[in-house]
């Protein structure tokens, strides 16, 4: 029994991706310098020796250059850095040379499948020869030692690709091991075991398929990684001081790593510098305790009314500044206005207008009732102006 451990390996860091992408393509071609000569010996000898279980063994191996190829393609394009036609970089080829992995696999199950239904039907009159047992004795010891190199460079490089591959190998030299007792079963009276043989190879190549197959096609359609790791991701934002929560939290997986975006809440009288540093800060944390993420966006949000209608439906600047400048006409000088800061509430918004001049007796009360004659008039978002003097000096 294959037992499949498609756990997700450390990601690999930046320092070690060349030398990660030397020895990913190292063992890829190592599979497929193995696997050609592999496969066309078990067919020919499968011919020769009249066994259908070495046959589908060495179709079994077939599949296995077909990985090896799939896996030397993407190879060749997952480690490209971001374009303009993948800003998210190319982390996915990898995704999808697994998926392909896993349907060659699925493919050689079901025509394996077929095949050996066929011959239970109609069984052969000749058991196997004993070369049939030297070919999967051979390919049981090299497709084993094949198996053990590419699951250490999987493990070293944090590739599930490689991973599916290595097992990919691994399923290879089970199947051997299932055709050598076919073949001397049949060789010793059992003239369809080495047809039962082969349907077990097929059955262990679709379970195979599916262990690998349904993460990659997860993966493509975006489906969030486990809610440990939002857990994880959620405690390294709140972790940052000044961050007060963190919601609408997603996350994706690109290759061997995942992608997140996020809301967080801020003290709304905070600036907006102040809160882009906090977004630095809390991006810094999330990336240094959670290893899995390799880059996260995070939207900064004012705490108490992010989803409010100050937030979707109130006006913008350029119509609330001709309100400022109508309530502040006569009062102040247009020339000592300086600043005009807006923050927008679900009640309305307020002003705050930094004035160049000294303080100004009931200039307050007075920019209050023009606004509210104003508001009778004509309707504004605008509920409060408040004045910041600034003397001259």
């Amino acid at each position: 029994m294959i037992k499949l451990r498609p756990t997700p390996h450390p990601p690999v860091a930046p320092d070690d991706d060349s030398r990660a992408l030397r020895d990913k393509r190292r063992a890829a071609w190592a599979g497929a310098a193995m696997n050609g000569p592999l496969a066309a010996a078990k067919i020919a000898g499968g011919v020769v020796a009249q066994s259908q279980a070495l046959i589908a063994d060495g179709v079994h191996s077939l599949s296995d250059l077909a990985s090896d190829a799939a896996v030397i393609w993407a190879l060749g394009h997952s480690h490209r850095p971001p374009d303009a036609d993948h800003p998210f970089g190319h982390g996915r080829f990898e995704t999808l040379a697994t998926l392909a992995v896993a349907a060659m696999l699925a493919l050689a199950a079901a025509g394996i499948l077929i095949d050996a239904g066929l011959r239970v039907i109609d069984p052969p009159t000749e058991a196997p020869s004993l070369l049939a047992l030297w070919v999967a004795g051979l390919s049981i010891a090299l497709k084993e030692a094949l198996f053990h190199y590419t699951r250490a460079v999987a493990r070293r490089t944090g590739s599930t690709m490689m991973a599916a591959n290595a097992w990919h190998h691994r399923s290879d030299a089970a199947s051997s091991v299932v055709a050598l007792a076919g073949i001397g079963a049949a060789m010793a009276g059992w003239p369809l075991a080495d047809a039962l043989g082969a349907a077990v190879i097929a059955l262990m190549l679709a379970r195979v398929a599916w262990t690998y197959g349904r993460p990659a096609a997860r993966e493509l359609v975006d489906t969030a990684p486990p809610q440990a790791l939002a857990g994880a991701v959620t405690r390294a934002l709140t972790a940052t001081p000044g961050v007060r929560d963190a919601h609408d939290l997603r996350l994706r997986r690109m290759g061997g790593l995942v992608q997140a975006d996020v809301h967080i809440t801020l003290d709304p009288a905070m600036t907006l510098s102040e809160a882009h540093r906090l977004c630095e800060a809390a991006r810094a944390e999330v990336l240094a305790t959670v290893p899995e993420v390799a880059e996260i966006v995070i939207h900064p949000e004012p705490d108490g009314h992010a989803d409010g209608p100050g937030a979707h439906e109130a006006a913008l600047r350029p119509q609330l500044e001709s309100v400022v400048a109508e309530c502040l006409d006569g009062v102040v000088a247009r020339a000592q206005v300086r600043h005009l800061r807006l923050d927008y509430r679900d009640g309305g918004v307020i002003a705050m207008v930094e004035v160049r001049t000294t303080p100004i007796a009931d200039a307050e009360a007075r920019i209050a009732a023009r606004l509210k004659q104003l508001r009778g008039r004509t309707p504004t978002d605008l509920v409060r102006i408040r004045v910041l003097w600034a003397p001259p000096g």
